[in-house]
């Protein structure tokens, strides 16, 4: 009963104050989740962009130009030319030992160039390219061994697909022969947790609710066992709600309800989601849909380039190719304004809404269907807009803007939130059963209440 008192006064502490002023207080904005305009920007941009481009670049990218999320002019995706595209040299029957590599803006080019002709000897296989350094590139192509010669050489692999974006994430060099086994999302996972606490760069706009010009860094939960667990672990992108912290972070940001005070609330959920795999990075800013670039991206940017620096405890063990992001309140609404980033896999909304732009991943909405301050209509109205990805809504009849996130791995929540990135960044296909046809374990759950898109109903 405590905890549910400690949730529900948070409510009053963060929602009914600073978070309404965060989501209502923008002129001719569209409607959000509760049907409030947002965050004080011009027809619904809350940093001054046009379009409800929420950093300034046109018409709905966060920050590249026509269409080319944070990497080069245009979009263009032709990196390959640039990178190098003929690996091997005419008359090598090494088949192209080179590596193409992809461009370094837009999509990234294709990688991996042709092995020349080789006249003699034994060709190997040409290396495989590597895609573009931002925008997502696609995969590099295969180097081909030598034409002529006494053997032709096989085939090189097909490069890395790039991270790309955010000012030029790194292809993954973490290797792994292990597949995750599936796991109960209803129990916490079977990794001992650990945090690093206060890393990474400074980042978030100021004057922060709680820091004032402060920008503050990152806490990342973790498996303890990071650098000996033999797997690649997914990346999960945490994003606060107003006011609030992933854990407690003395003495500005401190739970405390005599003074009516409610910063760092959110330990369960990054606990949890730590125990199941993933490297959860989570920004100390408490206002996380302003900022350029976001505290989040910003802080991604940066784990992106720990997990090649051979000095980082990240070096090499982290999944850079299943990335997703998730947030409560302001952190949901933070979360919809990044829903075109390449880099991501997957998506979840809680409790929190914005109008959507190039959604490209399957993407969960959640919502209290006591929360009086993001009632879920609004939340459900936004998912409804998504209908080329798969898409689920949840309303936990019960909850209301807080209470979510103390009822233990066992409530909707936790269990939800572990189940929908296993499902996607892990290959955990055993959990797509809580969301994915008629008969969904969701589905039939007395606590909530939900609704499949088409494409997530079959």
């Amino acid at each position: 009963m405590k905890n549910v008192r400690q949730a529900r006064r948070s409510i009053a502490g963060i929602c009914l104050g600073s978070l309404i002023a965060a989501c209502g207080s923008g002129s001719n904005g569209p409607s959000g989740a509760g049907g409030s305009a947002k965050e004080g920007g011009t027809t619904g941009n809350p940093t001054g962009g046009t379009n409800g481009n929420p950093t300034g670049g046109t018409t709905g990218n966060p920050t590249g130009m026509a269409g080319n999320p944070q990497g080069g002019a245009g979009g263009n995706p032709t990196g390959g030319m640039a990178g190098n595209p003929t690996s091997g040299t005419t008359g090598n029957p090494t088949g192209g030992s080179t590596a193409g590599q992809g461009g370094a803006s837009g999509g990234g080019g294709t990688g991996g160039g042709l092995g020349g002709s080789g006249t003699g000897g034994t060709s190997a296989a040409g290396a495989g390219g590597r895609g573009g350094s931002s925008g997502g590139g696609t995969a590099g192509g295969a180097g081909r061994g030598g034409a002529a010669g006494a053997t032709s050489g096989a085939g090189g692999q097909a490069g890395a697909t790039g991270v790309g974006g955010g000012g030029g994430g790194i292809a993954s060099g973490c290797v792994s022969t292990k597949q995750w086994p599936t796991a109960n999302p209803t129990a916490a996972g079977p990794f001992a947790v650990a945090a690093d606490k206060n890393v990474g760069p400074l980042a978030g706009y100021t004057p922060d609710p709680i820091y004032g010009d402060q920008q503050q860094r990152f806490n990342i939960y973790r498996p303890s066992n990071l650098a000996t667990s033999g797997y690649c672990h997914p990346i999960l992108v945490w994003a606060n709600g107003h006011t609030d912290n992933p854990e407690p972070n003395p003495p500005l940001c401190v739970v405390d309800s005599a003074a009516n005070k409610w910063c760092g609330q959110y330990l369960p959920l990054m606990n949890h989601l730590a125990s199941h795999g993933f490297v959860v990075i989570a920004s100390l800013s408490t206002t996380t849909s302003k900022g350029d670039p976001l505290p989040t991206i910003a802080g991604l940017d940066w784990l992106l380039q720990q997990s090649e620096t051979s000095s980082s405890p990240y070096y090499h063990r982290l999944d850079t190719a299943n990335i997703g992001q998730l947030g409560h309140s302001e952190g949901a609404m933070s979360t919809c304004m990044v829903a075109s980033e390449p880099r991501y896999k997957a998506l979840a909304a809680i409790c929190g809404t914005r109008t959507l732009s190039g959604v490209h991943t399957p993407m969960l909405f959640y919502c209290g269907g006591k929360d009086t301050t993001v009632p879920c209509d609004g939340v459900h109205d936004v998912f409804l807009t998504v209908t080329n990805q798969p898409a689920f809504f949840i309303d936990e009849l019960a909850s209301d803007h807080g209470w979510w996130v103390y009822q233990g791995a066992k409530g909707v929540s936790l269990s939800m939130a572990a189940a929908w990135f296993r499902a996607h960044l892990m290959g955990d296909t055993a959990n797509r059963k809580y969301f994915y046809g008629p008969s969904c374990t969701f589905c039939t759950d007395s606590r909530v209440k939900v609704e499949q898109n088409s494409l997530i109903a079959q």
